[in-house]
């Protein structure tokens, strides 16, 4: 059964999506999926106020790098998490973000550091995860300026975040990059196969998202289909997960993506790597973004920090 702020929610995005005419061009059919992404914001709490929040630039190999640094105290060193938001890597940004990235601090105590990664189709894969990575790398590097903590660094994000979190993590592991202590994914994308065969994607049709809706998502993200069946693109797909930092993996009942961010939780354990793996019920995609309208979203903030407080000592 659906959670009923869950559907009323659904509700009102079928109603926005209803009132859209419809797109005379791939130009206007990108222009409303991002703005589609962009209403969830409309979902949000009042925003909460912190010691400080400042959006500086970190340098990439693509240029520079869009970062929002958001500190709930002025305590230094702050443990810090890098954060990589939804949108498929089509949409989003900082901005859109912006509500839920500051309840995570606040409620966590830790330091975050939202990534503004470029988009596709203007910038396919891989330059958002290099964006990802570079950003890391220069937080790390500017860790003491900051009052940032560089042993204490977490890597997570919410949706095509998740995934890239994951491949951050992988790519770091065995001195590939700054030592991660832990990586947070909530309702991950983690294979963009385009035949992958997971239940969830038919049972779960329509809720947030459809199998249509994914697939033009990831034929802008990766146009080459080949590459979408690899490890490089799909963590799922990784043959070795073993040495990955402990991960927090959350998914929920009525999510499309449910069955493989299960699947990616189960892989991680059976490669030895420590999971918290929380399932929410009757529980929609992207509800980080909707704590104005369901009351689970708190809960999701509790499980974040519990697991950043545990990762902290």
């Amino acid at each position: 059964m659906i959670d009923p702020q869950a559907k009323a929610v659904l509700d009102d995005l079928a109603r926005r999506k209803a009132a859209q005419p419809a797109p005379a061009d791939g130009r206007e059919a990108l222009a409303k999926a991002r703005e589609m992404t962009d209403g969830l914001a409309d979902f949000g709490a009042p925003k909460v106020d912190l010691a400080s929040v400042e959006d500086l630039d970190c340098p990439g190999r693509g240029g520079p790098v869009p970062v929002r640094l958001y500190r709930p105290s002025d305590r230094r060193p702050l443990p810090l998490l890098v954060w990589f938001h939804a949108g498929g890597a089509i949409a989003g940004s900082i901005e859109v973000h912006d509500e839920p990235c500051r309840a995570l601090a606040a409620e966590s105590g830790w330091a975050l550091a939202s990534v503004g990664y470029r988009l596709a189709p203007e910038h396919p894969f891989p330059a958002a995860l290099d964006d990802c990575r570079d950003a890391v790398a220069a937080l790390v590097d500017r860790a003491a300026a900051l009052g940032l903590d560089a042993g204490r660094l977490a890597v997570g994000g919410d949706s095509i975040g998740g995934l890239f979190a994951a491949r951050v993590a992988i790519l770091a592991r065995g001195g590939g990059g700054p030592a991660i202590a832990g990586t947070l994914h909530l309702y991950p994308n983690t294979d963009l196969t385009p035949d992958r065969a997971f239940a969830s994607l038919e049972t779960e049709e329509g809720n947030v998202m459809t199998r249509d809706s994914l697939a033009y998502e990831n034929d802008l993200f990766v146009p080459d289909r080949a590459a979408r069946a690899t490890p490089a693109v799909s963590p799922l797909l990784e043959p070795d997960l073993s040495g990955l930092p402990p991960a927090l993996v959350v998914t929920c009942e009525r999510d499309p993506l449910r069955d493989e961010g299960e699947a990616y939780a189960e892989r991680l354990s059976r490669a030895g790597v420590t999971v918290t793996h929380v399932a929410f019920p009757g529980m929609i995609h992207g509800f980080l973004q909707m704590g104005g309208r369901i009351d689970a979203t708190a809960r999701l903030r509790a499980e974040v920090s519990a697991f950043l407080r545990a990762l902290a000592g």
